[in-house]
């Protein structure tokens, strides 16, 4: 980060002043009185202006602040940021969280210091995607409240975090992609355009796709980022996914798989096992597909995938096994199936199998349907998952000789 603000920028000090303040719920008029007018102080906090020493020492007496300015303590921040930073765009995710546990127990001192803005970003980092809403929360609304101080270099970091978030979080595509494609607009950057890749499969458009996951993967290969070319290999056989051409993406998945048994990582074997776990089902192979699944110890990993647990129910479903079917459903909820489908949608899963396994007639159902669409409707980022159940959907319709129906399911 060579963005650092020092004390005699009018920015730092800005900064400094408008979120400590903020932090202390203390207005301006208040921080102002008997020191400057409350205009001078505004035009403080927006970094239009560096007040004399004498205003700085009073304004940060009364916020209770002690400025942390050291050049020692400023060169050991910016070390901890930029090996943060760069062990996260490496996916080093155990280093990055012992990284910034020892950087989070200086968070007073940072904010009080040239680095205030830096480590609000580090930390909007650090729990972007993450079930700790209140941290994320708080580092964005710190960020938020001094934005226009931000470099193009630190706004581009907010811009790419935020956008990260969105899409895995609350799904919005096209608000995700807006941040994201903001943070290309700064330099182009291997994770922006794999993220970009995943915006357009979910969006159904498998060349914009493949072009951007291409190009993330040029730049990966360009800077060195093993475990993101790895990660790569897997989006191409995604995009292949949605192209129904199940035996390249299996080849790009076993190259993925290779490098990943190379350096020994069990958590994404585990997930490209369940990857070619699917894909075989896809080409109706299902002894290949279950022992991909029978290789995995129900690891719980962060990446989107679709479970194991529903693989299974799949396969059965489709062999009309009900009762391995029946044992298989409860599983749905275990807490490697729960990472990555919502309890709801585990609850309509195990219901419509269940459904199945109690009634013969059960295409001729209407309760059959009711639950389909309840399923395509909740399923909005494991897209060929969705593909599945609209693929029974359309197969009620036409059995039921709603032709109409079946034609315009999307």
């Amino acid at each position: 980060m060579n963005d650092v603000l020092y004390k005699n920028n009018q920015k730092v000090i800005g900064s400094i002043v408008r979120l400590n303040r903020i932090k202390k719920n203390m207005s301006q008029k208040a921080l102002a009185k008997g020191i400057c007018v409350p205009s001078y102080l505004s035009r403080i906090e927006n970094g239009e202006l560096l007040p004399s020493d004498d205003v700085i020492s009073i304004l940060f007496e009364r916020l209770g602040l002690k400025f942390n300015d050291s050049a020692e303590f400023i060169e050991k921040g910016l070390k901890s940021f930029e090996r943060f930073l760069n062990d996260l765009n490496f996916n080093e995710f155990d280093y990055t969280n012992k990284i910034f546990r020892d950087i989070e127990k200086y968070e007073d001192d940072f904010i009080t210091s040239p680095l205030i803005l830096d480590y609000y970003l580090v930390k909007l980092a650090r729990y972007c995607s993450t079930p700790e809403r209140d941290k994320f929360e708080g580092a964005k609304e710190s960020i938020l409240s001094a934005f226009d101080l931000l470099s193009p270099k630190q706004e581009s970091l907010y811009n790419f975090y935020i956008g990260v978030d969105i899409l895995n979080i609350t799904g919005d595509i096209s608000e995700g992609k807006k941040y994201i494609e903001k943070a290309l607009n700064y330099k182009e950057n291997g994770h922006c355009y794999y993220w970009l890749s995943y915006v357009y499969r979910v969006e159904n458009n498998p060349i914009k796709a493949y072009d951007s996951i291409k190009k993330a993967l040029a730049l990966y290969v360009e800077e060195g980022n093993f475990i993101s070319i790895m990660e790569s290999y897997e989006k191409t056989a995604e995009v292949y996914f949605m192209l129904d051409n199940h035996a390249d993406a299996i080849n790009y998945l076993k190259m993925s798989l290779r490098m990943a048994e190379k350096i020994k990582n069990s958590y994404y074997i585990e997930y490209i096992n369940s990857m070619l776990a699917w894909s075989y089902f896809k080409i109706q192979d299902y002894n290949t597909s279950f022992k991909y699944l029978k290789k995995n110890t129900g690891l719980i990993d962060h990446r989107m995938i679709i479970p194991d647990s529903v693989i299974e129910c799949l396969i059965y479903f489709t062999l009309e096994d009900r009762e391995n079917l029946k044992n298989s459903i409860n599983k749905l909820d275990t807490p490697q199936s729960l990472e990555h489908i919502s309890k709801d949608l585990s609850n309509i899963l195990f219901k419509l199998f269940n459904f199945y396994i109690e009634n013969e007639n059960y295409i001729k159902s209407p309760v059959w349907e009711g639950l389909l669409i309840y399923i395509v409707d909740d399923i909005t980022q494991l897209v060929e998952l969705r593909k599945v159940f609209i693929s029974y959907l359309k197969e009620y319709y036409i059995h039921n000789r709603r032709y109409k129906d079946a034609l315009f399911l999307k």
